[in-house]
């Protein structure tokens, strides 16, 4: 069995952020939209100045001073919290919470989730007024890519499924297809993602058929989702068709943290490399 645990790095190494420690500056007010946005302000080490975010269990740290939502924040709600900006992440959900701040005359940013990560990094750095710690943190997310590719080179990709407990809504087994941050996870990686391979757009419910038709070698799940899928020893038996499948006869499992699959934000170089090493490392 191959169980690789990836833990977050919140925030960059402690020489330099001894050195940010010292500058001062005006802190914005900043509503995030978007969880992905909440997790790369934490690893410029500007989580304070985020006021409002979506309720995520990758957020729980660092963010006991905001509000957390679940269902889109009222106009009344946002404008108490006094925000400067507010950063949405996707055109479709956000947009009506977007055009309500423009009527009352706040800055505001749609950021689309689906941009590279180094653009959001900059961008948001930009926006929280910290342009080095963005130019650093895509610095080293870009060192992981580099060693992740070379770990994957020259070797044949490896037929990886990502699956969920709640891609599709609570209580659903559900497969990473195209459009979703694991696919680019996988394939930086070195992967094949066998979701995208057989059709899948975003999280869809898998069968046991489709589930042994992929024909996965490597399955990954979020650290936060692992009990739910059955847990290390359960969930060959947990997941439908899994036990039929190359994995499975391997016990090919790793378990990756749940924000570097759901955001592919401020940890995604260091996914990736950690997910290259599962993959193609003896």
């Amino acid at each position: 069995m191959l169980f690789f645990l990836f833990r977050p790095m919140h925030t960059l190494p402690g020489v330099v952020l001894l050195c940010w420690s010292l500058t001062a500056w005006p802190v914005p007010r900043v509503a995030v939209l978007d969880p992905g946005h909440a997790e790369i302000a934490r690893a410029l080490g500007m989580e304070q100045a985020i006021v409002l975010l979506p309720v995520d269990p990758a957020l729980s740290d660092g963010f006991s001073h905001a509000q957390h939502y679940r269902h889109r924040p009222a106009i009344e709600s946002l404008l108490a919290l006094e925000p400067d900006v507010v950063i949405g992440g996707n055109p479709v959900r956000d947009q009506v919470v977007i055009e309500q701040s423009q009527r009352f005359a706040l800055s505001t940013h749609m950021l689309v989730r689906t941009l590279p990560v180094d653009e959001r990094i900059h961008a948001l750095a930009g926006i929280l007024g910290v342009p080095g710690r963005g130019q650093e943190l895509v610095w080293h997310m870009q060192q992981d890519y580099a060693r992740a590719a070379e770990l994957a080179q020259g070797r044949p990709p490896v037929r990886v499924l990502h699956l969920s407990s709640n891609g599709a809504g609570a209580g659903n087994v559900t497969g990473a297809g195209a459009g979703t941050p694991a696919h680019g996870l996988i394939e930086r990686a070195g992967g094949m993602n066998v979701g995208a391979e057989t059709g899948l757009e975003r999280y869809q419910v898998l069968s046991a058929e489709g589930v042994m038709l992929m024909a996965p070698e490597v399955v990954v799940v979020s650290d936060l989702e692992l009990a739910a899928l059955g847990g290390l020893t359960h969930i060959w038996q947990r997941v439908p068709g899994l036990g039929l499948t190359p994995a499975a006869r391997q016990r090919r499992l790793v378990v990756l943290e749940h924000s570097a699959l759901k955001f592919d934000a401020a940890g995604s170089g260091r996914a990736t490399l950690a997910l290259a090493r599962a993959l193609h490392q003896p």
